[in-house]
């Protein structure tokens, strides 16, 4: 009985080990495969078109990088991924290798938040605080923000003061365009453009706006609306009203 246990169990071991090579030898033929086609899908083509399927194949012909033709094992997809997201439209990338010997590239393109419009030219804000360069394909509806803006100004205080006006529940049809005369000068218009809202500097811009909301919802209520052409919110405590 022993003599039959001891021949299992080497058996047993062979065909363990015979599982592992026959395994082993299977892992690694995917990467012999040679890449039968490239497949490149914009996941967000419904929400904005700033590029086309047929441009980003040609960046990655551009780039050396076309896998079509190439052994699995030569597809370098980190360097696919590099090469798209280079693009200044292209805001994410994921290249996948498919079993049946395809590649698949996901794009994500970049959010456009506002536009500038300023002495070093124009230029949009997107939602990752990066600049995007104004292009024909791109048509969207945002803010305007015009005036002495720079770049870095730009994605830092404008892009929060932005931010806000367009999460706000209140403000955030009401206002579209910013027109910064300097630092200490800004002045909003609303869209329907029936009044124009002297807000002075940034700081405490919130505390501003609430105050003009409040005399809209409920102080108009108790004094009767009068069309101002403009609201002046620079002065501590009051909104100056002037027709």
């Amino acid at each position: 009985m022993k003599t039959k246990n001891v021949v299992l169990g080497v058996f047993a071991t062979l065909l363990v080990a015979g599982t592992l090579v026959v395994g082993g030898w299977a892992s690694k033929q995917p990467s012999k495969r040679t890449c039968k086609y490239l497949e490149i899908q914009l996941m967000d083509s419904l929400e904005r078109q700033f590029v086309s399927v047929e441009e980003m194949h040609r960046l990655v012909r551009n780039c050396g990088l076309n896998p079509v033709g190439k052994t699995m094992a030569d597809v370098s997809c980190h360097a696919i991924e590099q090469c798209l997201e280079e693009h200044d439209m292209i805001r994410n990338a994921q290249c996948y290798k498919l079993p049946n010997g395809g590649i698949r590239i996901r794009l994500q393109q970049r959010v456009p938040m506002f536009l500038v419009v300023s002495h070093d030219g124009s230029f949009y804000v997107d939602t990752d605080r990066k600049v995007m360069p104004v292009r024909s394909t791109i048509d969207v509806a945002v803010p305007v923000v015009k005036g002495a803006i720079g770049k870095r100004a730009a994605v830092e205080e404008y892009y929060d003061f932005t931010a806000w006006l367009i999460e706000h529940d209140y403000w955030r049809t009401r206002i579209g365009y910013v027109q910064v005369h300097n630092p200490k000068h800004l002045v909003l218009s609303q869209n329907d453009m029936t009044a124009t809202i002297v807000l002075g500097e940034l700081n405490g811009y919130k505390r501003k706006l609430n105050k003009l909301q409040k005399l809209y919802t409920k102080g108009f209520d108790q004094m009767g609306y009068k069309p101002y052409k403009e609201y002046d919110l620079r002065f501590e405590g009051q909104v100056v009203g002037r027709y």
